[in-house]
């Protein structure tokens, strides 16, 4: 029996915990939801497991969950053998959790929201000009994409996230500048990434 099972969907920030589980060499349990309707894959009623109906959502044996990217894959890299996150109590620590949370309030934000329906041609414009804005603070943090890592020594949960949230990009027709799809190329071509992208597949 694992010591936790991850809620997700493939194409979510869950995604990036996924990816941050696998390529950690955590065994665990894993199910997708099908958001829309708020189902497990098992068919469970996902309200019932997290009450806020969200993924990622990470539940321990007992039944305590975590379900907000900042503490998930912190968890996650904290736990797996990647290094993923840097040690507690250290400047590196502090700088990543920094990242986590740039990318969870202003990159996820900024880019999530081209996914309402209900925006007018006019907000959708704004929306898309904002996200903009967003994805070039992400490379100023990057050095104009001189980094190919936020941390700019190696992938990190952080990293696994952005990638994620600038995947979405596509589907909303948004064309990244030449520096962020070159980031995002970057660690889409990680060999860890691709295995993790693989284990992800094959459960599918």
């Amino acid at each position: 029996m694992t010591s936790f099972k991850l809620y997700y969907t493939p194409t979510s920030c869950g995604a990036a915990n996924f990816l941050a589980a696998s390529i950690g060499g955590l065994t665990f349990d894993s199910e997708t939801v099908d958001l829309p309707t708020h189902k497990t894959k098992s068919g469970a009623d996902f309200y019932a497991i997290n009450p806020k109906g969200n993924v990622p959502t990470i539940v321990f044996a007992d039944g305590s969950i975590l379900n907000e990217n900042v503490a998930t894959l912190t968890f996650l890299a904290d736990q797996g053998n990647a290094g993923l996150a840097p040690k507690e109590g250290t400047p590196e620590r502090y700088a990543y959790l920094n990242d986590v949370a740039f990318v969870a309030s202003e990159l996820h934000t900024g880019v999530g929201a081209l996914f309402n329906p209900t925006l007018s041609p006019e907000a959708r414009e704004g929306a898309v000009a904002n996200a903009l804005r967003r994805i070039e603070k992400l490379m100023v943090r990057l050095d104009g994409g001189k980094k190919s890592f936020l941390n700019g020594k190696s992938l990190s949960a952080a990293d696994l996230y952005a990638y994620i949230v600038l995947s979405w990009t596509g589907f909303l027709g948004i064309t990244l500048p030449a520096n962020a799809q070159a980031y995002f190329d970057g660690i889409k071509a990680n060999e860890h990434v691709q295995k993790g992208h693989a284990a992800m597949a094959a459960l599918q």
